[in-house]
């Protein structure tokens, strides 16, 4: 055997066999997947042990929900109108012969204001004066001639006849020189003159406005839901834009018993004291009636307030049964649907809803969901703090 041939065998036997290389590398895979295994596996370990531990609480601040009796008080809009008010006028035409007033004066009732030209009508009423002076002197000498079996019965009937019609002419005269002078038919005060001297005037022209300023009504709508919030006597307080920083009050009077037909709207109106003259008919008027229904309701922080879907609403605390798991339970959030009466001085009113007593969240309701554990905390500060932690 030569050299060569030996050293073929040695190589043959030096070399390994291809399915050992298989093995060992199948071997190392399955090492190397049991090691990762292994780790995944107290990986999520580890995470289902923290997942079953709970989150802590998240912090919030509270309000107690108290009870109060709330006045009910609606806003309206009014207009103040003249407790008497007429625009003066003549009934007859004629020419002005004396003005007896300026604008702006006071006036009271009775007083002449106007004289028209009355030269026809003074000498209408002595002719027809001088008629019946006439008329009736014969009359009582007929008179006198009927015990004297002068004159007849129908004679003197006749001359009665014509005494009484030149009676009546008289007053016809008198009333159309009366009409010549016009007076104030009430006290209060005028507006600005629309005439002078001199001047031509039909019946029915302008002459001045007069009115009465001592006391004004109050004019205003109320929709028909508040009906029943009016009552004779109830106070009512507004403002005008002349005097922001005053406050008016009024008393209702009355109103209309029908309701708009197609606003269906209440018509009310209120007697406004003006003896200061400080108002004036015209004004525009931002009121609130306090209403005569009480109600009772329940009062928390105007920020406990927040909007879902079905509307207001307030998160509340509630305690769960202490368990063997939870000796100590934290406090649960609650949703509570409710209706607020009103808003004031940061304050809501609601009604239903929410017990006296309750615990109201008054922050951070937008991180907030029923069932959430909550704690209590004092301010918006130590809120804070604690959830950051």
């Amino acid at each position: 055997m030569d050299n060569r041939q030996v050293k073929d065998r040695s190589s043959t036997r030096a070399r390994p066999r291809p399915w050992l290389r298989i093995l060992s590398v199948l071997i190392l895979l399955i090492a190397l997947a049991g090691v990762l295994a292994y780790k995944k596996t107290l990986q999520i370990q580890q995470q289902i042990e923290q997942g079953s531990k709970p989150p802590p609480p998240i912090s919030v601040t509270v309000a107690e929900a108290e009870p109060s009796q709330w006045d009910k008080r609606i806003k309206a809009i009014g207009t103040l109108v003249a407790f008497q008010g007429v625009d003066i006028t003549t009934e007859i035409s004629g020419i002005i012969t004396a003005i007896n007033f300026d604008s702006g004066d006071e006036t009271s009732e009775g007083d002449l204001l106007v004289e028209l030209d009355n030269r026809t009508e003074m000498a209408n009423l002595e002719s027809a004066r001088a008629q019946f002076e006439s008329d009736n002197s014969q009359y009582q000498r007929l008179l006198k001639l009927k015990d004297q079996s002068f004159v007849t019965s129908n004679d003197i009937d006749t001359q009665a006849s014509l005494v009484n019609i030149a009676r009546a002419e008289v007053s016809v005269a008198e009333t159309a020189l009366a009409k010549k002078r016009i007076y104030a038919p009430f006290s209060g005060r005028l507006g600005i003159r629309q005439i002078d001297l001199g001047e031509y005037v039909a019946p029915g022209t302008p002459i001045v406005t007069l009115l009465s300023l001592n006391r004004l009504y109050l004019d205003f709508t109320l929709p028909e839901s508040n009906f029943i919030d009016l009552s004779v006597g109830q106070k009512i307080e507004f403002k005008v834009r002349s005097y922001p920083n005053e406050i008016f009050t009024a008393r209702v009077e009355t109103w209309n018993p029908e309701l708009d037909a197609n606003t269906r709207n209440i018509k009310a109106r209120a007697v406004v004291d003006n003896s200061k003259r400080l108002l004036a008919p015209g004004m525009f008027a931002d009121m609130h009636l306090a209403s005569r229904l009480h109600e009772q309701v329940l009062t928390v922080p105007e920020t406990a307030i927040f909007y879902n879907i079905y509307g207001e609403a307030v998160y509340t605390l509630e305690k769960p049964e202490p368990t063997d798991a939870e000796p100590q339970p934290d406090y649960r959030l609650a949703a509570r649907q409710v209706e607020v009466a009103y808003r004031a001085m940061g304050t809501a009113a609601v009604r239903g809803g929410i017990n006296a007593g309750d615990l109201v969240v008054t922050s951070g309701q937008l991180k907030l969901y029923p069932g959430l554990r909550v704690a209590i905390v004092d301010d918006v500060a130590d809120m804070r703090t604690s959830n950051e932690q």
